[in-house]
């Protein structure tokens, strides 16, 4: 059952873990970045890069810490993958916002976040399973990443050479576009999971 974890002991939430402080982390940076982005400033683009990339350096520290120090819990299973979909999804909302892309470029992730978070996460929880992020789940968090540092120099870029905006933007919505469909893709793995947990219960 690729992507989930199976369990017949009672599901553990270990909350004031290392781990999980760094997960928590992240949701407090996604505000930030997003109100320094949508102020479409120099320094808005400076702070907002350098708080997402502290923000992806905990999700790689929440994971290490988590092996490291033996803190894998259920919780953080959970809240990892909540802590990127809610600072993804309001950075891209951000950048949309203040003109790097249509806003409407946005859709795609966040009706697979709400899905993901929603139905499939809450429904696998039931059966007493636990969706785990998996390797479509990864790469899916990968090409965000590196999504994100490309249009924040892009985005650098126009704020010093106005004159390259006309192929930066196209440029932009390419790139959005794509992390996009690989946003969606990544989710079908999800569902079969689930369906082996609900077969797993029959």
């Amino acid at each position: 059952m690729s992507g989930i974890l199976a369990t017949d002991r009672p599901i553990s939430f270990r909350f004031w873990t290392l781990a999980n402080v760094f997960t928590f982390a992240r949701f407090a940076l996604a505000p930030v970045c997003a109100y320094c982005f949508m102020t479409q400033t120099y320094w808005g683009l400076w702070v907002g890069g350098w708080a997402g990339g502290l923000a992806m350096f905990t999700d790689f520290c929440d994971g290490y810490f988590a092996r490291r120090q033996k803190q894998v819990s259920d919780l953080g299973k959970i809240f990892d993958p909540l802590a990127d979909a809610v600072f993804f999804v309001m950075v891209w909302a951000a950048l949309g916002l203040s003109g790097a892309y249509p806003i409407w470029f946005v859709l795609p992730f966040v009706v697979r976040e709400f899905v993901q978070h929603v139905y499939l996460r809450p429904s696998a929880l039931n059966l007493g399973v636990v969706l785990g992020a998996n390797f479509w789940g990864k790469l899916k968090t990968l090409v965000q990443t590196l999504v994100f540092i490309a249009l924040c120099w892009l985005e650098f870029f126009c704020h010093y050479w106005p004159w390259i905006e006309s192929w930066v933007k196209p440029l932009n919505m390419a790139l959005i576009g794509v992390t996009g469909l690989v946003s969606v893709l990544s989710i079908i793995p999800y569902f079969g999971a689930l369906r082996a947990a609900q077969k797993a219960q029959d």
